[in-house]
């Protein structure tokens, strides 16, 4: 999967935006708009693609589901901080945490038997295999005499 545009300097966007509206300004975005699902990375080789999903917190107690919808892998659960205090009581709150559900499409057709899961230091690895594009089906054709 290509980009339709070239990579946005984000780091020149975020300066700009500050220059803008102000140092504070992502600080407080953070509280308007909440992260609806986590952040991932996507990249391909010749013979597989690799998601790799920021699931920082996540325990064995928490609900954590991957589905194949068509070509798109769907993630969805839910991450339950373990802080001694309540989450209305958090001074500063902008880490995911609740709800979530994401969709990334996956642009060649694959099964749940081609892909493979790990999750270590805060990331969930999804490999998907690629099958083979072109496989030949032999013709059997019967003498005609």
């Amino acid at each position: 999967m290509k980009k339709k545009n070239g990579p946005i300097n984000w780091e020149a966007f975020s300066e700009n935006v500050e220059k803008v509206l102000g140092e504070d300004f992502w600080n407080d975005m953070h509280h308007v708009i909440p992260k609806r699902g986590p952040s991932y990375d996507f990249f391909e080789t010749e013979d597989q693609a690799v998601l790799v999903i920021e699931l920082p917190g996540l325990t064995k107690s928490d609900p954590v589901y991957l589905t194949q919808e068509g070509t798109s892998m769907i993630i969805r659960g839910e991450i339950t901080p373990n802080y001694p205090v309540a989450e209305e009581d958090l001074i500063h709150n902008e880490r995911m945490k609740g709800s979530f559900k994401r969709v990334i499409p996956v642009p060649f057709h694959y099964t749940a038997e081609d892909i493979v899961t790990a999750y270590k230091d805060g990331l969930l690895t999804v490999t998907i295999f690629k099958r083979q594009k072109n496989r030949d089906i032999p013709i059997e054709l019967e003498d005609h005499q």
